[in-house]
């Protein structure tokens, strides 16, 4: 009973690796039938500019902004009192004088401000939400950071970095379109096919056995 139910797991333990691997076969392929202009993904309304090419879009992902939640008064009252009689035996001042000081605003902490989608072309890379916008160009770009989770983007017309919460199972998918797209935008169609076919062959050798 106990060898019987230990097969069980190991089988399913297999089926999820091969489950996982077909998944991860049908995702790099896919990207190379974009790039290579043999498959054309589907944009969900986002208007694409002569040229461009939607490397990837994900929905439901967070724009991030620096958010206060609140402050305090920080001062100290000045002045004095004087007598102005008594109610039933109980001694009643007339205070003179005021308050000076100054309102400590509170410590701003990322905020989900939004929620939208996030597209990703060898153009460009944008958010659609519910109440905001941000296109970041790559004619504009500064530069892109990624932390777990999250994408920072900068480009040169706006002060402030445009920042994304895409969820840290994320991480990898965004890291492999951002680079396929600025890729793209430089003109490496070639390298960027080649290395793809190549990570397509490493994914292949890797099939589980059984």
């Amino acid at each position: 009973m106990f060898e019987k139910h230990k097969e069980q797991v190991a089988a399913a333990a297999l089926d999820d690796a091969k489950s996982a691997w077909s998944h991860r076969v049908a995702a790099v392929q896919s990207l190379i039938d974009v790039v290579s202009g043999a498959k054309v993904l589907d944009t969900n309304g986002l208007l694409l500019k002569p040229g461009e090419v939607l490397l990837g879009q994900v929905q439901n992902v967070g724009l991030v902004e620096q958010r206060s939640d609140g402050g305090h008064w920080q001062g100290a009252s000045q002045g004095f009192s004087i007598p102005i009689g008594s109610i039933k035996g109980r001694s009643v001042r007339y205070r003179i004088g005021a308050t000076r000081g100054h309102y400590v605003q509170g410590e701003p902490h990322p905020t989900a401000v939004d929620h939208g989608s996030l597209s990703i072309t060898n153009q460009r890379i944008v958010y659609q939400g519910a109440t905001k916008t941000a296109e970041c160009l790559f004619t504009k770009l500064l530069g892109v950071q990624q932390t777990s989770g999250m994408i920072v983007i900068s480009v040169s017309n706006r002060q402030k970095p445009t920042v994304v919460h895409v969820g840290a199972a994320l991480d990898d998918w965004t890291a492999d379109r951002i680079s396929i797209a600025t890729s793209l935008y430089q003109g490496d169609k070639d390298d960027v096919l080649t290395h793809l076919n190549e990570q397509l062959s490493e994914v292949n050798a890797s099939k589980p056995a059984g």
